[in-house]
C-alpha cells in the first residue's frame, strides 16, 4: 500500500466522506476552511473524523504501542482498503503527568447498560432545584459522584470552578463528601486543564511526583486524571479532578470515559444556567429578580441563624426616576435602570445577592456574618459608585445629553431589626422612607423608637 503525505486542509477536502456528515457539520467544516486558519482546519478535520467514527463510516484501527512525544491515531473508511494515519504532538504537561488529546482517545469507549443509564439519569432536569443550582447543587453533583463511580469504579470525583471560587479553593463533589473548602490535589493542573480542555491530563501513580506527596497521599489518591468542562459554546467552566486509590487504574477506555463525563458536566451546567435566566433573572438588567431574591432570603438568613450571624438587607431606590421618563423617555428610563442595577451587582462581593424588586426599586442582600460598620461601608460605596455614573441620554429630539443619576438606600441588619425576610424588609422599607423624605441620595440605616435618628446615618455623603 503506497503511503502519502497530506495535510489536513487535503484530508477534509479530497479524502474523507464529508458527505456523511450532518447539513450543521457540513457547515462547520466549509467555515473553516474559508477561514484558512490552521489550527482551525486541524480542529474541524479532528472533529470530522470522530462524528464519521460515530457515524460508521470511519473505524478506529489499533496499532502498536506508541513512543516518543507524538500520538498516533489511525482509521480505514468503511468499505476501503485505504489507512487514515494522524500523526499529533503530543501536547506539553507538568511534570509527572501524561497528556492525552481527546480525539485521540477511543471514540467507542465500552460502557455497560447500567452505566449508560446512570449517565443518562444525569440529564433529568428534575436535578435542577429552586433555586441556581451552578456546580454546587447537591442533587446535580451526587448523581454525577455516582455516576463516576459507576463509570469508573472505587474513585472520587471533583468539580472545580476555580474562576468563582478564592484562591486555592474550588465546588467538590466526590464520592464521600468533600471538607469545606476542598481545594484540588494540584491547583495549577486544575487551570492548566481548564485552560486546555481539548487534553486529557492523567498521572499513573502520584507517589512518584513528590510535590504531591501531602495533597494526593492525604487523600489516598494514586491515580490521577483531569479534564477541562467547557460549555456549548467553547467557554471554560471548570475541571473534573478523577482519582482513585490504586496506581495505573485508568486505561485509554477510562480516559475516554472521563472526558464523556466531562462533557455531560458542561451541558448540565450550561442548561442551569439556562434555566436560572428564565426563572430568575429578570430580563432587562440582567440581575436576579423578585422570585429569586425572596429564596435567596428565606436560605442565607435561615443560615445565618444556624450560625448565630449577622446580615444586612437594604432597598436601593433611583431618586427622581420619573423624571428620566418624562425628559428622554421610557427607553432612557430601561437605560438607567440597566446601568445602576450593573453598577450594584459589581460593587458588591460574589456571594451576595442583587435583585430587581419592581419598579425603580433594587433589593441588595450581603451574605452572613457581615457587621453594621461594614454593611455601613458598602453601601455608601454603592452610592457613591452610582452618583458617578456618567449617563448619556438621547432625547425625543435625537441629542444626545449628560444626565446625572442617584440613588436613596433604605437598611436594615439581621437579627436586630428583624427575625425573618418579611420584618426585615418592612425595616428596611422604612428607614427608605426616611432616606427619600431627606435629601435623597444617602444611606439610612432602620432606627427603632427612643434610638438617635441619626445613629447609624450617613453624615458624610457629598451629594
Amino acid at each position: 500500500m503506497k503511503q502519502r503525505d497530506i495535510g489536513f486542509r487535503e484530508l477534509l477536502e479530497r479524502v474523507l466522506p464529508l458527505e456523511k456528515l450532518s447539513p450543521a457539520d457540513q457547515s462547520r467544516v466549509q467555515r473553516a476552511l474559508s477561514g484558512g486558519v490552521a489550527r482551525e482546519i486541524e480542529s474541524a478535520a479532528l472533529a470530522t473524523m470522530e462524528r464519521l467514527e460515530e457515524g460508521g463510516a470511519l473505524r478506529r484501527v489499533p496499532g502498536p504501542p506508541q513512543r516518543g512525544r507524538g500520538v498516533v491515531m489511525r482509521f480505514q473508511p468503511r468499505d476501503a482498503f485505504e489507512l487514515i494515519t494522524v500523526h499529533l504532538p503530543r501536547p506539553e504537561a507538568p511534570a509527572g503527568v501524561s497528556a492525552y488529546p481527546r480525539a485521540a482517545l477511543p471514540g467507542n469507549a465500552h460502557a455497560g447498560l447500567d452505566q449508560v443509564r446512570r449517565l443518562l439519569r444525569l440529564d433529568d432536569p428534575t436535578l435542577v432545584a429552586d433555586t441556581p443550582s451552578g456546580p454546587s447543587d447537591e442533587a446535580l453533583t451526587s448523581s454525577l459522584a455516582q455516576a463516576g463511580r459507576e463509570f469508573l469504579g472505587d474513585g472520587a470525583l471533583a468539580f472545580y470552578d476555580l474562576a468563582r471560587s478564592p484562591a486555592g479553593e474550588g465546588t467538590a463533589t466526590e464520592a464521600k463528601p468533600a471538607p469545606p473548602g476542598a481545594s484540588p490535589i494540584d491547583r495549577r493542573l486544575v487551570e492548566h486543564a481548564m485552560a486546555n480542555p481539548e487534553t486529557i491530563y492523567y498521572c499513573a501513580d502520584t507517589a512518584k511526583v513528590a510535590r504531591w506527596s501531602a495533597s494526593a497521599g492525604g487523600r489516598g489518591a494514586r491515580s490521577l486524571a483531569v479534564a477541562g468542562v467547557v460549555s456549548h459554546g467553547g467557554a471554560g467552566r471548570g475541571a473534573l479532578e478523577v482519582s482513585s486509590p490504586k496506581p495505573e487504574a485508568y486505561g485509554l477506555e477510562d480516559l475516554a470515559r472521563i472526558a464523556l463525563l466531562a462533557d455531560f458536566c458542561g451541558s448540565l451546567l450550561d442548561r442551569a444556567e439556562r434555566i436560572e435566566k428564565l426563572v430568575f433573572v429578570d430580563a432587562l438588567t440582567e440581575v436576579y429578580n423578585r422570585a429569586f431574591f425572596d429564596l435567596q432570603a428565606q436560605n442565607e438568613l435561615a443560615r445565618a441563624r444556624r450560625e448565630r450571624a449577622s446580615a444586612a438587607l437594604c432597598i436601593v431606590d433611583i431618586d427622581n426616576f420619573k423624571s428620566f421618563n418624562t425628559a428622554f423617555g421610557y427607553e432612557a428610563g430601561n437605560q438607567v435602570l440597566t446601568q445602576v442595577a450593573q453598577t450594584l451587582r459589581h460593587g458588591v462581593r460574589p456571594f451576595d445577592t442583587v435583585a430587581r424588586w419592581g419598579g425603580e426599586e433594587f433589593a441588595i442582600l450581603l451574605a452572613a456574618p457581615v457587621e453594621a460598620d461594614a454593611a455601613q461601608t458598602i453601601f455608601e460605596r454603592l452610592r457613591k459608585a452610582v452618583e458617578r455614573l456618567q449617563l448619556r441620554l438621547e432625547g425625543f429630539d435625537g441629542s444626545v445629553r449628560r444626565a446625572a443619576v442617584t440613588v436613596s438606600i433604605g437598611v436594615a441588619l439581621f437579627p436586630q431589626d428583624g427575625g425573618n425576610p418579611r420584618d426585615l424588609w418592612r425595616a428596611a422599607n422604612q428607614a427608605l422612607l426616611s432616606a427619600k423624605a431627606g435629601d435623597k441620595n444617602q444611606v439610612i440605616f432602620f432606627q427603632r423608637h427612643g434610638k438617635d435618628p441619626g445613629e447609624h446615618a450617613d453624615e458624610s455623603h457629598d451629594g
